[in-house]
């Protein structure tokens, strides 16, 4: 299970929602307006056109003051004082959304930036099913100027709804003036499908298809008529141990980046570095947050009750679909 939940606004969130009120109040409405504007500006500018890891380490150890102005003039040049973070998804997801990511994890989040249809096959417990929908959602949707949509298409209403509750969460936990425009749907087995997707228009549309090993064949038709025009598209879940599902076909189109995170990937099993859960209650004592993931101990125990070429060991234990083995790198 991927924790989602931190119990205080991070350093950067706080200073984003400061550069937007200072914006929106009028105390600066043009760059000039910035202190030392020149000089800020400049190195905004190399800000940008540094790899995001090291924009990442530099905010980091910038000032508060000197932070603020930043996000001050990423707001005013971009229309949002998330753009320093447009390309990166997960630098977005674990500075302002405050949710550990792991090495495996970040290479899918951050796959959504360079490709537009990306299917993400995950195992078992990793989190993908549903926690990553609401996470990238709100990345997309807030290093965009106004106008960006994205949408979590559900196999269920329950999963929709633990969208919903989700989303409202994190947004209040990052500070955000409101809501953004994401919707959580649950489009249905039948003909309503088509009409619950077929209204959409955006001039940046994101498709997230989550459990979507779940999602009917119906269902996938619709997101399908969506994504035909200018939508991107993100496929997210647990493979199915049955081969013909919408997910599997997804994954084996020449037009979509398909990409594994098997048991072996996560932090459980790998022991990568994840500092402390945040998400459970005091009471539960210090732990890491892999201790929620499987581990290879739990692999074994599937793989000697069900043997290791199983569907559902395939499926569940190595994210791979029948017949199909997604990229492992």
């Amino acid at each position: 299970m991927l924790p989602t939940a931190a119990p205080s606004r991070t350093r950067l969130a706080g200073l984003a929602a400061r550069a937007r009120n200072i914006v929106d109040s009028g105390l600066c409405a043009r760059t000039s307006a910035v202190p030392d504007w020149l000089a800020r500006l400049d190195q905004y500018e190399h800000l940008t056109a540094a790899p995001a890891v090291s924009r990442r380490a530099t905010l980091a150890r910038l000032d508060d003051s000197t932070v603020c102005d930043l996000l001050v003039l990423s707001y005013l040049r971009h229309g949002t004082p998330y753009a320093l973070w447009a390309d990166t998804p997960s630098g977005f997801i674990e500075d302002v959304l405050a949710v550990r990511t792991w090495a495996r994890l970040r290479t899918l989040l951050d796959a959504t930036v360079e490709h537009p249809r990306v299917v993400a096959a995950a195992c078992f417990g990793s989190g993908a099913r549903r926690h990553l929908a609401p996470l990238l959602a709100l990345w997309h949707v807030a290093v965009q100027r106004e106008g960006a949509m994205a949408v979590i298409v559900a196999p269920t209403k329950e999963i929709a709804e633990y969208g919903r509750h989700q989303l409202s969460r994190l947004a209040e936990q990052a500070g955000f003036p409101s809501v953004p425009a994401v919707y959580s749907l649950f489009t249905g087995t039948g003909p309503e499908s088509w009409s619950a997707l077929s209204g959409l228009c955006a001039p940046n549309l994101l498709i997230i298809a989550t459990d979507a090993g779940l999602l009917q064949p119906v269902q996938g038709a619709a997101i399908d008529h969506v994504i035909d025009g200018h939508a991107r598209l993100v496929a997210l879940g647990v493979p199915e141990p049955t081969p013909g599902t919408w997910f599997e076909d997804v994954a084996q189109r020449a037009t979509s980046r398909t990409l594994s995170m098997a048991v072996s990937d996560l932090p459980s099993v790998t022991g990568e570095e994840m500092g402390v859960c945040m998400a459970c209650p005091a009471d539960c004592g210090t732990h890491s947050p892999a201790d929620h993931l499987p581990d290879a101990a739990w692999a074994g125990r599937q793989i000697t009750v069900h043997g290791p070429t199983n569907p559902l060991v395939l499926a569940r234990i190595h994210a791979q679909f029948p017949g199909h083995t997604p990229e492992a790198t």
